[in-house]
């Protein structure tokens, strides 16, 4: 209530743990000896304690130690208060020691599907202790968890996190037209942009960055795109392109990150007068230094993927 004086909670662990050693020994001088103190200092932190409780807590005498009756209610109460904190310090101490063997990455659908398998069994190869836990998601999902210090970090298209977390580049890669295979936009060679907002586009609300600079390109041009409304809702990129190789459009998507079993199906068609670039990168936390384990498979995938290595993946230009 408004006015009333707050009691502060000034007593120590060290205090109580003498304390309960004292009457759980019944001797200052035993006490002493398993807490590695004088017993001055035992006798001296059995004083303080009664002194901030405003209690007696033992009767003493030259034979024996006797709990007074809050001595007894406070024994008990700090008995198991310490046995769970203890417990909980253990539990925290093995969780640690776990988070030093174990590794979680977030990425989309198709980084964790196409790009991180091969480092997973890298990193299986040098590290076999370490368990790798890759997290399939949303980029924003990915990013919120990293966010949270769930996850170690992500891998995901630049924009996804805020500007306050780091974002370290892997690679860039140019969208280009994909169509289902034979279309009529690949005898063209490379697709103007224009032509391109003639035909329906299969672009998912959750593919906010190509959705966001296609109709910034269109409204600069004045022209009006025509979203397919069947993606509109479609939450992974696999959908859209199957959709796409089921003849329900075209859509703009990275070269690197086309599936393998559905190329047969699709046909690639760079853009004319536009482009549009998507980076990848590896974000973590700036409040959270990474565990060893974590900072080892970081390193691995700028070793694997950086410097132009994940487009080894990309789809040829059709001729």
């Amino acid at each position: 209530m408004a006015g009333e004086a707050r009691h502060r909670f000034d007593i120590g662990f060290e205090e109580l743990e003498t304390f309960l050693a004292v009457v759980d020994l019944g001797s200052f001088n035993r006490a002493a000896q398993q807490l590695n103190l004088s017993q001055p200092s035992v006798s001296n932190r059995v004083k303080r304690l009664e002194e901030k409780l405003r209690v007696r807590l033992l009767h003493r005498s030259t034979r024996k130690i006797e709990l007074t009756a809050e001595g007894q209610r406070l024994h008990e109460e700090a008995a198991e208060t310490l046995r769970g904190l203890r417990a909980l310090c253990r539990e925290f101490g093995a969780q640690a020691t776990a988070r030093q063997r174990q590794v979680d990455v977030a990425a989309g659908m198709m980084v964790s599907t196409l790009v991180l398998p091969p480092v997973a069994r890298r990193f299986g190869e040098l590290h076999p202790s370490v368990e790798l836990r890759i997290r399939n998601l949303l980029p924003e999902q990915a990013v919120a968890l990293v966010a949270e210090g769930r996850c170690d970090m992500a891998i995901v298209g630049f924009g996804s996190q805020p500007a306050t977390m780091p974002f370290e580049l892997l690679a860039s890669d140019t969208c280009a037209v994909v169509t289902p295979k034979g279309h009529p936009l690949v005898r063209r060679g490379a697709v103007p942009f224009e032509e391109l907002l003639r035909h329906r586009l299969l672009t998912p609300d959750v593919y906010v960055p190509v959705q966001q600079a296609v109709l910034a390109e269109a409204e600069r041009r004045k022209l009006t795109p025509k979203f397919a409304a069947e993606a509109r809702e479609v939450g992974n990129v696999m959908t859209c392109l199957a959709m796409v190789a089921a003849g329900l459009g075209v859509c703009l998507h990275p070269r690197s990150l086309i599936p393998a079993e559905l190329r047969p199906a699709l046909d690639v068609v760079p853009l004319l007068d536009w482009t549009v670039e998507r980076k990848f990168g590896l974000v973590r936390s700036a409040e959270r230094e990474l565990p060893l384990a974590a900072r080892q498979f970081r390193d691995l995938v700028h070793a694997m993927l950086g410097e132009g290595r994940w487009m080894r993946q990309s789809v040829p230009e059709q001729s």
